[in-house]
Order: C-alpha cells, then structure tokens, then sequence
C-alpha cells in the first residue's frame, strides 16, 4: 500500500507539471459569471418582439487584460503583432505593445485591459477559451442588471456615464476592477473603464442609422438619461468595422450554458 505521507508530496508534483507543461488550462480560465434567463428593452428603434429575451448564459466576471492577451499569444503565434495577417486587423494591432509578447506595462501599468485588438482577435481569444464574445442582447442585458432602484440615483448614475463616453482616456485607463461598478450577478467593470467587442456590433437595423442627433433623438425610446448614455454606446458601435483597432476598446468573453443531459435534469429535480 501507497505511504500516506507521499500523497502531498505527489499532488505538489502533479500541480509543478501542470502549470509547467499546459499552463494555458492551469492559468488562463477567467472567472465565469453565471447570469440567469430575463428580458430588457432596448433603445434600438422600431425593435420588434420587445421586451427582447435572453437565454442564460456565462461571462467574464472583467474583461481580458494584457497579461491574460499574453499567455493566449504564446500557444498561439499566429495572431502575434508581427504574425497576423493585414485581412484580420488594421496596422494599429497592439501598437502600444513593445514586441510581440511585452506590453509596455511601464507606460500601461499591470492588470489593465487589452486594448487595439481587433473583433477577429477577439473573437479568437474567446474561441481558445471555450467561449466566444456575447451578442449584442447579452452585453446590453446584463449591463441593466444594476440593480439601482432609485430613479434619481439611475440618472445620476447615468449622467457620469454620458460624460465619461464623451471623452475615455485611452492613455490613463484604470486596473480592472477598479471601478466599482458591479452588476447584481457579479460582471464588473461594464462601464467606466472600456467599450467592449460584441459579437454583433453592427445589428441589421445599423445600416439605416447615422451619427447625427436624429438618430439619437429616435433612440430615445425609454425616455431616461440613461437611454441617451445607451444611444451613444450603440451608436459608436455602429462606426466600427471588425479590423478597427482602438484604445477605447477592449472585450471580455461569454459562454453558452452547458446542456444538461436528461438524467441530470431528472436528478435535479429529485
């Protein structure tokens, strides 16, 4: 029979070659926020079905930062800033870097978003995580889940948030999680800190809107400040183009909830 005493000494071991060998499985998981079933209304004109409904799902509780972009570029080369093809982002991809695999955390500091990538890049990112970047609905539901009850507390709220889309400070962005805006389910850092890919950042209606104040003033449908904040939001996703790099943009990753086999949901409810 096996000592006892050799079952620490074994399990030390068994984590030294797993970080050692695979630590893209050991270190790069993101902490996943389950976020329930529901509905919202959004400020997209003319929107049929409203209020829209969203099926359960899973996302980062922060969006990706430099560090986390690193360890994802060294199991995969390909979308290296030296490496990635001019078809999946502009010139500007990681240009804040100072090579391939060092962001400049003496200029950025450390723990901070990983901004000028790409949609395609991010959506790759995801795709090695086992996820993949939350639709539009996703984002926008979980981003309501505030849980502010107060009306003149949610204008105040949303009056900070209309000045700081006004003008983000791409070379000043803070550490993630630092802004202490939570959502009920746990997802931090939704505002204050960097837009954030979608999967579908241009919905179909896009195409027959523009960036004038008319298009705002129709986007008005909750009648609240914070439909005008969201106005904004959605309509400077429309100006992008999935190869745009900008350091106002970041993203975090969501992921489908698990099915559940027939036995589990019997067992479940046992």
């Amino acid at each position: 029979m096996r000592s006892q005493k050799n079952i620490p000494v074994f399990t030390v071991l068994l984590v030294f070659v797993l970080a050692t060998f695979i630590p893209e499985i050991v270190f790069s998981q993101a902490t996943r926020v389950f976020i329930p079933a529901g509905s919202f209304h959004s400020v997209l004109p003319e929107v049929k079905g409203e209020p829209i409904q969203v099926d359960s799902f899973y996302m980062d509780d922060t969006v990706v930062t430099n560090e986390k972009y690193v360890e994802f570029l060294r199991f995969n080369p390909d979308w290296r800033r030296s490496e990635i093809p001019p078809i999946f982002t502009y010139d500007g991809y990681l240009r804040n870097w100072i090579s391939d695999l060092k962001p400049d955390y003496e200029s950025t500091g450390e723990n901070r978003p990983v901004t000028r990538v790409s949609w395609y890049a991010a959506n790759a990112y995801c795709s090695a995580q086992g996820g993949r970047l939350p639709s539009l609905n996703e984002w926008e539901y979980s981003a309501q889940l505030l849980g502010i009850d107060d009306v003149a507390e949610m204008n105040r709220f949303s009056s900070k948030l209309v000045s700081w889309y006004s003008g983000i400070d791409v070379n000043n962005l803070p550490e993630v999680g630092s802004t202490g805006i939570e959502t009920t389910e746990g997802v931090k850092d939704q505002f204050g800190l960097v837009m954030e890919w979608v999967a579908d950042f241009k919905p179909i209606i896009a195409d027959e809107l523009s960036l004038d104040c008319g298009t705002v003033g129709r986007m008005q449908t909750l009648n609240s400040i914070y439909s005008y904040a969201a106005s904004i939001r959605y309509i400077t996703r429309m100006s992008f183009n999935p190869k745009i790099t900008t350091g106002m943009l970041g993203f975090r990753c969501a992921y489908d909830e698990p099915v559940r086999s027939k036995q589990t949901k019997n067992e479940a409810t046992l």
